[in-house]
């Protein structure tokens, strides 16, 4: 009986968690740690697949894989070669100035950085952002 009981509460809980998932699919992602307009580059860039834009002269289709220069900051106290190896699994680390990590990572992978309670800033790069904000307009 307990058996059956445990059972159903997992089957409810599965069920419940999946449709949330579903009306969640079509709505624009929001950063927790990620600045403004590095939110609205990936939400475009995730929302437009198969598109095509603009880009450095060349049409690109999009597959919001594009890459991103970005500067993620995280918190003094963590351990800086156990974020290293956690973010190059998901990008390019190219610099790091502790507690500051210059990264290229694909556009898809932001959501899975902002997850990560140890950082408290995410952005893009100065010369990303205006090759970016221009492509999207």
């Amino acid at each position: 009986m307990l058996r059956a009981w445990i059972l159903t509460i997992l089957l409810s809980m599965s069920l419940f968690s999946t449709s949330g998932y579903a009306k969640e699919k079509g709505k624009p992602w929001k950063g927790a740690v990620t600045e403004a307009d590095l939110v609205v580059v990936v939400n475009f860039l995730m929302n437009n697949k198969g598109k095509e834009i603009e880009l450095a002269g060349k049409k690109n289709t999009i597959t919001g894989k594009e890459k991103l220069d970005v500067v993620i900051t995280i918190l003094p106290c963590c351990d800086e070669r156990m974020f290293h190896k956690e973010i190059s699994a998901l990008g390019e680390v190219r610099n790091v100035k502790f507690p500051t990590f210059y990264v290229t990572v694909p556009a898809d992978a932001i959501p899975k950085i902002d997850k990560h309670g140890e950082i408290t800033d995410i952005k893009l790069e100065s010369k990303a952002r205006e090759f970016w904000m221009k492509a999207i307009k």
